[in-house]
């Protein structure tokens, strides 16, 4: 069933609700789809979701394995020539008008995407696959990020971690706050067996070492 609210008005999860999406302008075009998310830590330690990312640079650094380095690699040869052709485009959240089953902006669709500024000035920007990407050391041993929850101001409020893959619970869970997902009974029942052991872990309790590219949990 096509979803009709705003999830931008309420908690949303962040792989759940965002990546892959339908970006759609103003003018009912397609503009690209979400293939990654911009993430900014603020002075009193917030990480905060920025912008939209499209485009190869933001999606192949989200293959994982063996297959992945060798097609990012090849990729990166290809265009070597193009000094900016490993940034991706940039689509910032004041664009976007609203998150429904797809993410519709403000503008038509000309002039929207525009590349993500090289390094320099301005504030040291992450993106939300190099997170999913690290391991989380929790007290009952290793695990992995499963999806972060935002608040209406795109800031990370908690994470899921558990076993498998970003994504991997569908929405089946019944984390404080939210409306699980309906779905068939029997998906529903097998995605919280084999999650069940998941947990939301309120972000003041994070510890972030992007260089490490390692997650603690304190306390």
């Amino acid at each position: 069933m096509p979803e009709t609210a705003d999830r931008f008005h309420d908690r949303y999860d962040a792989v759940l609700h965002l990546l892959d999406r339908q970006v759609i302008s103003s003018d009912g075009l397609l503009v690209c789809k979400v293939d990654d998310l911009e993430l900014v830590e603020t002075g009193d330690g917030v990480l905060v979701a920025t912008a939209l990312l499209a485009g190869t640079p933001a999606l192949l650094p989200r293959l994982s394995g063996r297959l992945g380095a060798v097609v990012r690699d090849f990729w990166v040869r290809m265009g070597d020539e193009q000094a900016d052709r490993r940034l991706p485009y940039r689509i910032d959240f004041a664009l976007v008008a609203e998150l429904t089953s797809a993410v519709t902006l403000t503008r038509p669709r000309h002039g929207v995407l525009a590349r993500v500024p090289g390094e320099g000035g301005g504030p040291t920007r992450h993106r939300l696959g190099e997170l999913l990407s690290m391991a989380v050391e929790a007290p009952e041993g290793q695990r992995r990020i499963l999806d972060l929850r935002l608040d209406e101001r795109h800031r990370v409020r908690s994470l899921v971690i558990g076993h498998g893959r970003p994504g991997a619970m569908l929405g089946y869970d019944e984390r404080e706050g939210r409306t699980p997902n309906q779905g068939p009974a029997l998906v529903r029942t097998i995605v919280r067996a084999l999650h069940r052991h998941a947990r939301e872990v309120p972000f003041d309790l994070v510890r972030i070492d992007w260089q490490e590219q390692r997650v603690r949990l304190a306390g």
